[in-house]
């Protein structure tokens, strides 16, 4: 009677190791295939992140070298007698300036639907990452939509385009708009307050995407 029982209770042992290994084993191929999945969820972020940084880094160069041609502008119009409408009128044209970024974030969006970033993401990076998205690309699109909707609106109050600028008449009247007593506020605002900014944002959005950028190839090495 005591070796059935022995041999029963072994038996049950028995089943209940192997129950118990097959739902670890289950377990560890799930947790395994979660990490596969949020690897690659973590390259294909990182490629896009690695895109833009290439577009911003142009973006950015674009739009300082026409805030330069702003600030010679804007220096002309304060101190008269460096005042030269050619020059002025040259670096007004430059000032022109389509450049803006728009961020990619498919690979991103993807992975938070998926729920991968969020559940079983490292917290740090998932963080980080949430900065460059939630926070900087909204805002790069929300002050890009300002910069491309002045562009293709204002004619900066003068004409300024091709030759017409120099036809005596349009000079003459160019000129007294140039030493309006409004003209020099409103190009202040533009370069200081629209182009200036817009600058500073994407230049901390880059310093953002290039951190990232690093948290991401330490633990993709990881994984």
């Amino acid at each position: 009677m005591k070796n059935i029982l022995a041999r029963g209770g072994v038996e049950f042992l028995a089943v209940l190791l192997g129950i118990t290994l097959s739902f670890n084993v289950d377990e560890w191929k799930q947790d395994k295939e979660i990490e596969k999945r949020l690897k690659s969820d973590y390259i294909n972020i990182q490629k896009d992140l690695r895109k833009d940084i290439f577009s911003l880094k142009n973006v950015i160069a674009s739009q300082q070298k026409s805030y330069q041609s702003g600030l010679k502008a804007l220096e002309m119009i304060k101190n008269k007698e460096m005042f030269d409408y050619e020059k002025f009128i040259n670096n007004l044209s430059n000032v022109w300036n389509g450049a803006t970024f728009f961020g990619t974030s498919s690979a991103y969006d993807a992975s938070v639907s998926s729920g991968r970033l969020t559940y079983f993401g490292n917290d740090e990076i998932t963080n980080e990452i949430g900065i460059i998205y939630g926070h900087f690309y909204s805002r790069m699109d929300l002050n890009g939509e300002q910069l491309d909707s002045f562009w293709y609106t204002s004619d900066f109050g003068i004409k300024y385009f091709g030759s017409e600028p120099f036809n005596p008449d349009v000079k003459k009247t160019n000129i007294k708009t140039i030493f309006s007593n409004d003209y020099l506020g409103s190009l202040r605002t533009f370069i200081d307050e629209i182009q200036g900014l817009y600058i500073i944002k994407a230049e901390n959005a880059l310093n953002q995407m290039k951190k990232v950028d690093l948290l991401l190839d330490e633990k993709i090495k990881e994984l």
